[in-house]
């Protein structure tokens, strides 16, 4: 999966968004468009939340937590870590925090209302999300490519996708580093 300079530049200017917060008219806290917003995935030249929409983004959310206890129950914690210690983090809130922060970062709105019926708010701190769990490079590596890929790809999202609109967020040097290493 490469990327030229210019796609580079432009996700690590969005990316910045994540910092900027401020307030609309009715003072609801708000960030410009996610970093995914400005990307253009190759089947529809549209971002990926326009391309896929709710419904695909709850099936890519649950896949994802399907494949994690999959791999616990196929490897224990030898490849993801202690971030999922035997599922018992995988809640609703955690579920919801989750979908809310991918739709946000693929260019869906800040504020979602997930399948538990309670309103998740997609921009977080990801440094704050994952202090103490001790995640590696390589168990951050293995999540994304064997985790979330899969995830993608079993609802039907083409490998063109997964590397123009998806994975540029995920492997964006500095929003890998606030979640490694905490």
């Amino acid at each position: 999966m490469k990327l030229n300079q210019g796609s580079m530049k432009a996700i690590a200017m969005t990316l910045m968004t994540l910092m900027m917060v401020g307030c609309d008219k009715s003072d609801k806290p708000y960030l410009a468009a996610g970093p995914g917003a400005a990307l253009s995935c190759a089947s529809s030249g549209k971002n990926a939340w326009e391309t896929y929409g709710v419904n695909a983004f709850v099936a890519v959310n649950e896949r994802i937590f399907t494949n994690v206890g999959a791999e616990l129950g196929a490897s224990g914690t030898a490849n993801l870590g202690g971030s999922f210690q035997g599922g018992a983090v995988v809640t609703p809130e955690f579920k919801g925090n989750l979908a809310a922060f991918l739709v946000y970062v693929y260019g869906g709105p800040y504020e979602i209302t997930y399948t538990d019926n309670v309103k998740y708010y997609g921009p977080q701190d990801m440094t704050q999300k994952h202090t103490g769990l001790a995640i590696t490079g390589a168990q951050y590596d293995y999540f994304v490519s064997n985790i979330v890929v899969p995830a993608l790809t079993v609802n039907g999202v083409p490998g063109g996708d997964v590397s123009s609109c998806f994975a540029p967020p995920l492997v964006d040097a500095a929003f890998k580093a606030s979640v490694v290493g905490h």
